[in-house]
């Protein structure tokens, strides 16, 4: 009898400790294995001293301990129930930041230990990847996966004054969706025609930079400089449907982009294959006003530069 009510109480305490959440925005904290924000209980109850495990949509785990739980007016409270809001103080055990999968908002929170469903996962994020994934590669005989970052499809019909280029380009960059590999493919045509048509490596410029590993200490850059390299390297528009300040296009990449080296030379090459990309919106730019609202919006990155 007094086993069973002993495995009774540990039966009731391991419930009491069951819950379920979702990370909200979390921040760093002055050390690279804290970080500090929002969790939305979805269920049960969590408390302080507790330890989590996050999941990113790719099955990667990140344990934490919750060491300090704030509510409603930043006062410090012991728990947090499913409906409450909380603020949360999280010591991971590795560096949460780290790899294209690094901890953020809408990841699954279990009790540490709970055995998640991490293929289910996984094929929910890769279902969810499939729908916006919109450029296809081979890239050196194995598969390659992108899509359109954010204002990365683009047509300045005036050029950029005293910032990249004085002429007309179009610009197009795609980054690769399947972690940890942060590669993104950047290609601007110069003088663009708006309609179908083909260009070769005197026409563009090309930047295909980043890590396969996530690691940025083996960060490396491919492509050239237009008219400094004329690799084969092609793209053809095979779509061109225009209407006011937007173009629906799409088109095929091939060919090979050499590796690029601040000190010396390198024989290595990236190769291309059967590229494909469909029905992309481009936004297009008439004046120099435009622009500029563009590139504050998109934070000043993603043109190349001389």
């Amino acid at each position: 009898m007094k086993k069973i009510l002993f495995l009774l109480l540990i039966s009731l305490n391991t419930f009491a400790q069951t819950f379920t959440a979702e990370t909200g925005y979390l921040y760093l904290g002055d050390k690279e294995t804290e970080m500090s924000g929002g969790l939305e209980i979805k269920s049960g109850v969590i408390k302080k001293n507790d330890k989590i495990d996050i999941y990113a949509p790719t099955g990667r785990k990140f344990t934490a301990t919750i060491v300090k739980i704030s509510g409603e007016n930043r006062q410090e409270v012991n728990q947090i129930k499913a409906g409450e809001y909380g603020y949360f103080d999280l010591k991971f055990t590795e560096n949460p930041s780290t790899g294209k999968d690094y901890v953020n908002k809408g990841f699954k929170v279990y009790p540490a230990g709970f055995q998640a469903n991490t293929g289910a996962m996984k094929a929910e994020a890769d279902a969810k990847l499939s729908t916006s994934v919109n450029f296809k590669s081979t890239l050196d005989g194995k598969a390659f996966r992108g899509k359109v970052t954010y204002k990365g499809a683009s047509l300045w019909r005036k050029g950029v004054k005293n910032f990249a280029y004085n002429k007309p380009y179009l610009q197009l960059q795609f980054a690769c969706v399947d972690a940890p590999d942060t590669r993104t493919l950047t290609i601007q045509v110069f003088n663009p025609k708006e309609s179908t048509a083909s260009y070769t490596a005197k026409d563009m410029e090309v930047n295909f930079s980043g890590t396969v590993d996530g690691n940025s200490a083996n960060t490396t850059i491919f492509g050239f400089v237009n008219g400094k390299a004329t690799p084969n390297f092609t793209l053809e528009i095979t779509k061109w449907q225009a209407s006011g300040n937007k173009a629906i296009i799409s088109g095929k990449i091939n060919g090979e982009l050499p590796e690029v080296k601040i000190l010396g030379r390198s024989t290595k090459v990236n190769r291309f294959e059967n590229g494909v990309f469909e029905n992309i919106e481009v936004e297009i730019f008439n004046d120099q006003a435009d622009l500029k609202e563009m590139i504050k919006a998109a934070g000043g990155g993603g043109l190349l530069k001389n």
